[in-house]
């Protein structure tokens, strides 16, 4: 789990996640730059199985986590953000049981419940879909070491995933959504009406079309650029963040050019198809 200045949301994390039986093998926590409470307070409580890394430059959930994954043991990683874990104690047994009857899976999706929503039914079908949170997955390690891994950005909404679901099913990898893997997710995402992310979810639109889709759908990704201002402006009404959204756009692709590595055509219309059967 990465993390950044929330003690008391790791605390409750921390605690939820030990509680699980069985346990899992370890707990890995990366504290991003600029972080100088955290590493204090995990020495005072002495959490088992709890080790941590840092970085000396802002890495973002998503540079974070290549790390986090990178450095992991274990061929399948648990991910969660630091205010959410498990709502069933079986939580890795599942996991665990679900990997191996199901090879080809990269992504185990689980259920994300947020506060004062009810839990979808837990004996529902296993299916293939195109995406997955981190707050709520288990991640195949060798199948993630094959793909690009995230980009260290501040702000990932619109990219984090999405890209790497992409590069996944390029590969032939499976994403599965699974009813029995259900977890806690301690927010109301009122945190997404700012306009810093409201910015970069529109920018992060258009970069994750220009680094993975081949030009020939391009056209497309602009179409879902727009959908996403449209979304922004009509949908969630949070008009501050869009005029910066967009001018952060042409600097953005120019930043990132070198990691355009495009997905093939099959793979984008794989991915559409998953998103509108699920």
């Amino acid at each position: 789990m990465p993390t950044y200045n929330r003690q008391k949301k790791l605390q409750t994390c921390l605690e939820k996640v030990l509680s699980c039986n069985p346990q899992s093998s370890e707990i890995l926590i990366h504290i991003d730059c600029g972080d100088t409470q955290t590493i204090p307070f995990l020495k005072s409580k002495k959490y088992p199985l709890v080790r941590w890394i840092t970085s000396q430059t802002r890495q973002g959930p998503g540079g974070g986590r290549n790390r986090l994954i990178q450095e992991a043991k274990s061929p399948l990683i648990a991910s969660f953000d630091d205010d959410s874990w498990p709502l069933d104690p079986n939580y890795f047994q599942v996991a665990t049981e679900i990997f191996a009857a199901h090879p080809q899976a990269a992504v185990l999706s689980a259920q994300e419940i947020r506060p004062k929503t009810t839990p979808p039914d837990p004996n529902g079908p296993i299916q293939p879909v195109s995406c997955f949170q981190n707050c709520a997955c288990l991640i195949r390690r060798d199948a993630f070491l094959q793909t690009r891994g995230y980009l260290p950005l501040r702000y990932a909404y619109g990219m984090e995933e999405a890209d790497v679901a992409l590069q996944l099913l390029d590969l032939g990898w499976q994403i599965l959504d699974v009813p029995q893997l259900r977890v806690f997710h301690d927010t109301q995402l009122s945190h997404h009406a700012s306009p810093a992310i409201n910015a970069a979810h529109i920018t992060n639109t258009a970069l994750r079309v220009y680094l993975r889709y081949p030009s020939s759908h391009w056209l497309l990704g602009i179409a879902q650029v727009l959908n996403r201002v449209k979304y922004a402006a009509f949908s969630a009404c949070r008009y501050d963040g869009i005029l910066q959204g967009l001018a952060q756009i042409p600097p953005t692709l120019w930043k990132y050019r070198q990691e355009r590595s495009p997905v093939k055509a099959s793979t984008i219309a794989l991915s559409r198809q998953l998103s509108k059967s699920y």
